[in-house]
């Protein structure tokens, strides 16, 4: 199975483009994160990054089945706003068939 990789850069400044997104159903319990109480996302990596000359908290979220691809955005939206303290990078791997 293919993996893709959605990379989203979520600065304070640009949260208006998750503002269409709805984080309801989304829960978070330890390193997951489940939506209408099943497992959706695990937290799969966590790194810290030199980038344009700053310091990046990147966090990578893995689905735990395709019939979450469509939340992906959520979920980004979701861990962003969970994690607001050190403005961190969300990424969501989605899996293929």
């Amino acid at each position: 199975m293919k993996n893709i990789i959605i990379t989203t850069i979520l600065i304070l400044s640009s949260c208006s483009a998750l503002k269409n997104y709805s984080t309801e159903g989304l829960t978070y319990e330890g390193t997951n994160i489940y939506y209408n109480g099943e497992l959706a996302a695990t937290l799969g990596a966590v790194e810290v990054a030199y980038d344009n000359k700053k310091i990046v908290h990147e966090a990578t979220f893995i689905l735990t089945s395709e019939k979450y691809n469509h939340k992906a955005i959520n979920i980004i939206k979701f861990a962003s706003n969970y994690h607001r303290d050190k403005n961190w990078e969300i990424e969501v791997e989605l899996k293929s068939k």
